[in-house]
């Protein structure tokens, strides 16, 4: 199996240089344990501890993922954070961070693991708007059996960032066997995570948002994306996040406030003069992520 890993290298000089930064801070703190093991009898390692976090993987089967094929093997990654701080989503947004890192080279008949991620926040303080996770968080994990006859053995380096007034970079390992047979219900968390994952348009479920509009300009002295969300009955409550492909930066769309249509409407404005990458992202394909106060969708809009 290759190595599942995002943006490893940014991850590595952001921890070298923090390390350096925030000396001071982790004396005394003790060192992550070398290895998690699994509660006998129960898919559930044990908690890693970390400064300000903690983790551990829990894992079950979900009957209904595939209909008419085996039970699909589902892991977690759970993050336990101390009240304040938070940590990140797989784009973190303006104020900086790093993304979550995953190395599952070291597992045992896995030929793949996709790694989901739950509808996330937008975090505001002093350094500006970041996208990441406060309290707790469960990652999902979509495990493909090289063999499905036999157990699974997942192993995880796990790289992540905590942050409150400075930003910790934290490592752990996990391990989890998995059984070829039994039954093994998913925790009630990890059940919750899957539900809270963006949705495309073919799995789209009452109270997901919607993108209802947009308007794309990429000439003259205001190149910008506007873009209509129908939240439902909380559109106060609506937020989207914007990706680039191919690690192109791509500003945080922001609210505009007393525009939009009427009902549950609301708009929001990329405003493309704040990249220098503009010209590099005419024609990309970018992903949007929507967040209403009963939902969560995902869709794509090409910039052309």
């Amino acid at each position: 199996m290759e190595r599942a890993k995002i943006h490893s290298n940014a991850w590595k000089h952001w921890a070298a240089g923090a390390a350096v930064a925030i000396s001071a801070v982790l004396a005394g703190v003790p060192a992550v344990p070398v290895l998690a093991q699994a509660a006998a009898g129960d898919l559930t390692s044990e908690w890693v501890d970390g400064h300000a976090s903690r983790v551990r993987m829990i894992a079950g089967r979900d009957s209904q993922a595939v209909p008419g094929k085996p039970a699909a093997i589902i892991a977690g990654v759970e993050i336990d954070l101390q009240p304040g701080w938070k940590t990140y989503w797989r784009s973190p947004g303006e104020a900086g961070g790093v993304p979550p890192d995953f190395d599952w080279s070291k597992s045992k008949n896995v030929a793949d693991a996709k790694v989901v991620f739950p509808a996330p926040k937008r975090l505001t303080d002093a350094a500006g708007d970041s996208i990441g996770y406060k309290d707790n968080v469960v990652l999902p994990v979509i495990v493909t059996p090289a063999d499905a006859s036999k157990p699974v053995e997942l192993a995880l380096e796990f790289a992540f960032g905590v942050c409150r007034d400075i930003c910790i970079p934290a490592e752990a390992r996990l391990a989890l066997d998995v059984p070829q047979s039994g039954a093994q219900d998913m925790p009630e968390g990890l059940k919750n995570a899957l539900d809270q994952a963006p949705r495309k348009s073919a799995q789209k479920q009452p109270g997901d948002p919607e993108l209802t509009g947009h308007e794309i300009v990429l000439a003259g002295k205001a190149p910008r994306v506007v873009l209509d969300i129908d939240f439902g009955a909380s559109p106060d409550m609506g937020d989207v996040f914007a990706e680039a492909p191919g690690g192109l930066f791509l500003p945080m769309p922001r609210r505009v406030e007393g525009a939009g249509k009427v009902g549950g409407s609301s708009r929001f404005e990329i405003d493309l003069t704040q990249t220098l990458d503009f010209e590099d992202l005419k024609g990309k394909t970018i992903r949007l992520t929507l967040v209403g106060a009963d939902g969560q969708s995902e869709r794509e809009l090409v910039l052309k």
